[in-house]
Parts: C-alpha cells; sequence; structure tokens
C-alpha cells in the first residue's frame, strides 16, 4: 500500500515514522526555509530557484527537522508522507516509531 500523506502536509503526532518527503516544483519559491531547517533532506538546485529533496526517505532521526521544514515553507510546497497502517486494521494507529 502507498504511503498516507499527512493531512494538512506538516504535522504529525511526533515520533510518526515519515515514509516519504517531497517537494511540489509547481509551489516552491524557492524561499529556502526547507534547507535551514533540514539541510541532511534538502538542498537548492544549482539550476533553478527551488528545493530539492536529497533524502526522499528520511529516517526517524531527521523526522523532527522535516516536520519543521514543512511547518515553516511559506509556500506550503514540502509534502510528509507516512507509512499506512498494515493491511486489514482499518481504522488502526499508524506503527510507532522505530
Amino acid at each position: 500500500m502507498p504511503p498516507r500523506r499527512e493531512q494538512d502536509g506538516t504535522a504529525g503526532p511526533t515520533g510518526s515514522r515519515i515514509a516519504r518527503v517531497e517537494v511540489d516544483l509547481t509551489r516552491c519559491a524557492g524561499y529556502g526555509h526547507c534547507v535551514d531547517a533540514a539541510p541532511e533532506v534538502f538542498r537548492m538546485s544549482d539550476v533553478a530557484e527551488v528545493a530539492e529533496v536529497l533524502r526522499p526517505e528520511p529516517g526517524p532521526e531527521l523526522a523532527d527537522s522535516v516536520r519543521e521544514a514543512a511547518r515553516i515553507c511559506p509556500a506550503n510546497a514540502v509534502f510528509l508522507f507516512k507509512e499506512r497502517s498494515p493491511a486489514g486494521s482499518a481504522g488502526a494507529a499508524d506503527p510507532p516509531a522505530d
């Protein structure tokens, strides 16, 4: 099953696993706040004034900084996707972070 996008693109419970990070290049305005918040995950493109994702599947040690990057993006261009619950457990909580 594909990962589920967090509803507002940003905040989930602290410690929940982030499966994937994306930057919507149609929204990104090149502010660079995501790079400031999580330089291990984002960088500014050499070609265009947009952010690029260096680590699309950041580990749990980067979850808080990635959430902060999404939260402070003025263009709301950073999207976080979290893992879905196991199949057959509709309505169950997402698995705890490692």
